[in-house]
């Protein structure tokens, strides 16, 4: 029993570990963000981690100083010009620009060689950006596959949006327009193809129109053989616990019916009978958790169903915490 508890609790480790450091994408994030509202262990864990990671920042050497790092830079440059010098180009304004700087920073002010040792590396930075971002003509940053700049801005389906200048002095007369292209597509296919799955599960959790979140979830909820698949399970778990429509809850809530009873969805369904504001979803879960008792009955549900047997506003979800409760104590 403890082998399988450990196993079904990687999964969220893993996960608090990724979102101490900021890689746990937004959609995770929220999963386990609910999960962390019943789990007392992932709570006991989440604190462990924090206690390590502060104990390994005090004990982290120190990092050097800025003037330290921009000394450093400009040791290095002295040391790699000599190799520079020798392809230079006849037309060389950029090179003698440097050599004047350089020798600025060695000779005439040598107390501030730290700032206009940076403030050199920095122009060459920005120097080089520029000679690569202009050079022969190149353009870059379209992101329609397959389309030329002709293709793209002729035609109709591509929305053009955020437009931004990249350099507008430039001496010959080229301008430089970065701005995003998007064009709408359209796939066609079975609910049990991987790439409606795809969109489906995007859908559900991302879609900003709550009716086409509905849809996307009646369309799950309408397929067949889809039960094995958890990452449409996880993406209909996490609409029945944070999205806003009811509506678009109460069809989770029914898909997940179809699906095996887990760990996954015994919390979902907690988590619905403590926090939803519907009552009638409310009703149904606290009927979900009654079918599966004794078999998924812990401390944990005990104590949801003792709370909700005397705060709940419905008398419906009061009368069958004290039936459920009853039932288990009765020999």
């Amino acid at each position: 029993m403890k082998r399988d508890e450990d196993r079904s609790h990687a999964k969220w480790e893993e996960w608090l570990e990724l979102s101490r450091y900021g890689e746990l994408s937004d959609a995770d994030q929220r999963q386990l963000d609910v999960h962390l509202e019943t789990c007392q262990r992932c709570q006991s864990f989440r604190n462990e981690l924090e206690r390590f990671c502060t104990v390994m920042e005090r004990a982290a050497p120190a990092k050097p100083a800025e003037t330290d790092l921009l000394d450093a830079r400009v040791n290095l440059w002295s040391k790699i010009t000599p190799g520079l010098k020798k392809h230079r180009s006849p037309a060389g304004w950029v090179s003698r620009f440097i050599d004047g700087l350089q020798g600025l920073t060695t000779s005439v002010l040598p107390q501030y060689r730290t700032v206009l040792g940076g403030a050199l590396l920095l122009f060459i930075g920005l120097a080089g950006g520029y000679y690569l971002a202009f050079q022969d003509g190149r353009m870059s940053g379209f992101a329609v596959p397959g389309m030329g700049q002709t293709d793209l801005l002729s035609n109709e389906d591509v929305a053009i949006s955020n437009v931004r200048f990249v350099d507008s002095d430039v001496p010959d007369g080229t301008l430089g327009i970065r701005f995003e292209a998007v064009r709408p597509v359209q796939i066609m296919g079975p609910v049990d193809d991987p790439d409606i799955q795809r969109v489906l599960t995007f859908a559900v959790l991302n879609e900003q129109n709550p009716g086409v979140r509905l849809r996307a979830v009646n369309a799950v909820s309408a397929s067949e053989g889809l039960q094995s698949d958890h990452e449409i399970r996880d993406a209909l778990v996490t609409a029945l616990k944070t999205d806003s429509n009811a509506g678009v809850r109460g069809e989770a809530f029914n898909a997940l019916s179809r699906y095996p009873f887990d760990e996954a969805i015994r919390d979902a369904m907690i988590h619905t009978l403590v926090f939803d504001e519907n009552p009638a979803l409310r009703i149904n879960a606290i009927n979900r958790l009654q079918e599966q008792v004794p078999a998924s009955f812990d401390e944990n549900l005990e104590r949801v169903l003792r709370t909700r047997m005397v705060l709940d506003e419905n008398a419906y979800i009061r009368t069958k915490a004290r039936t459920v409760l009853s039932n288990l104590a009765a020999p």
